[in-house]
């Protein structure tokens, strides 16, 4: 048996997908010890891994995000306070490998450190240098980003400055911060729905899915589903489409022939939405079954992250995909080339719009058959079992190295 320290971000889309791998691990006799905030510790322990909490951050000194590059300054500055004090914690679990999600770069620096060897996992879509700056939905957009976000490069830069002197590590590209690779990297989407697989070099294996599932059971009245058609609105709880969208919904589906569970992201509050028609069901983020419903649901309307899309395509459900970031936009297509659903931009969106592309796709038998093939797909990728044969086979292979 060997011991695996597990460090992740601390957002449910990127906790949750680890489960079905974290069980996988304890199933073939790993000892998993995993890292996060204390909302995750019970379903964590759930599983048999053993908890360790992280590090407590000043949030009030943290970074102030202004576009989707605001993510790099932020991540190295979570790296820069937590470094310290977490490594000499996981020093002392004495981890045989680390395995960390793509986004924790002191994942990647402790691995260095105790020159331990490292599994990155991707619980979004997988980045690498050919496919972020020679994707074309990027390329036209990318100076005024890199504009846009000039003061964030100023104290990227200066963190990794930081970095580097005080624990004498190599330099920090820019690119890494947010997808840390590792000679080993698992990413939970299958190749189907991965934009530019064909830019990815062998380290990298798309596994799809790891056997989505859940240790804690949810108390939603799953009798509250009593239509043949439920069409599911849900966009998490990080992006808010804002109130104008959820009243565009109700006006798009107020009287068709469905039943509508809509999930407010956290900034909602359900009185502003006026009178709810009959037909539709309100909840709040995180209070329903997700993976439970999508079994029953015909359409999901969502805005196209790693999580929705890889659950969409497990459970084969049809999607309308409405992206908030550049990551989400270009995994929103690849659902609309493979012809599982339809992306629309959220300056197009309107209660007419919804309408229209719902009915299309719901009396449209073509959505339903390749959504089909795109849940087979997640399984013949390998899932968890193929995901713990590749880790298992690499820390083999670097122990004998060693």
């Amino acid at each position: 048996m060997s011991r695996a320290v597990f460090l992740n971000v601390s957002a449910a889309g990127h906790v949750f997908p680890s489960f079905g791998l974290v069980a996988e691990l304890i199933h073939r006799g790993e000892e998993v010890i995993y890292y996060e905030i204390p909302k995750f510790q019970k379903e964590i322990e759930a599983f048999g891994a053993s908890f360790r909490f992280y590090p407590p951050l000043r949030l009030e000194a943290a970074p102030q995000a202004h576009n989707d590059f605001s993510l790099v300054t932020a991540l190295t500055w979570t790296a820069k306070e937590m470094l310290n004090t977490l490594l000499e914690s996981v020093r002392a679990d004495k981890p045989d490998y680390i395995i960390h999600d793509s986004l924790c770069l002191w994942g990647k620096l402790i691995a260095q450190l105790l020159n331990v060897p490292a599994v990155n996992t991707i619980a979004s879509a997988a980045f690498c240098p050919r496919s972020f700056y020679e994707c074309p939905q990027l390329q036209d957009k990318l100076p005024e980003l890199l504009s846009e976000t000039s003061p964030d490069i100023q104290v990227f830069r200066q963190y990794e400055t930081e970095l580097r002197e005080t624990y004498k590590i190599p330099p920090i590209k820019f690119i890494d911060t947010f997808t840390n690779p590792e000679p080993l990297n698992i990413c939970y989407l299958p190749p189907e729905l991965q934009p530019y697989v064909d830019k990815f070099d062998q380290s990298f294996h798309f596994v799809g899915p790891c056997d989505p599932v859940r240790a804690i059971a949810s108390d939603f009245p799953m009798e509250l589903l009593q239509k043949d058609k439920l069409i599911l609105i849900s966009f998490g709880s990080i992006h808010d489409p804002g109130l104008a969208f959820y009243k565009s919904c109700i006006e798009a589906f107020h009287n068709i022939d469905a039943q509508v569970l809509m999930v407010l992201s956290p900034e909602i509050n359900p009185a502003q939405l006026g009178d709810v028609p009959t037909n539709f069901i309100i909840r709040a983020t995180g209070t329903i079954p997700q993976l439970k419903i999508l079994e029953h649901t015909s359409l999901f309307i969502m805005h196209g992250a790693g999580g929705g899309a890889r659950e969409a395509a497990w459970h084969s459900t049809p999607t309308i995909a409405i992206p908030q970031t550049y990551e989400q936009e270009i995994i929103s297509r690849r659902l609309q080339e493979q012809g599982a659903g339809i992306m629309i931009l959220p300056q197009d969106v309107n209660s007419e719009r919804l309408r229209d592309t719902a009915l299309h796709i719901l009396n449209n038998d073509s959505f339903q058959a390749n959504s089909d093939r795109l849940g087979d797909a997640c399984r013949a990728a390998g899932g968890a079992k193929r995901a713990v044969d590749e880790i298992l086979g690499y820390v083999a292979m670097s122990g004998s190295k060693g």
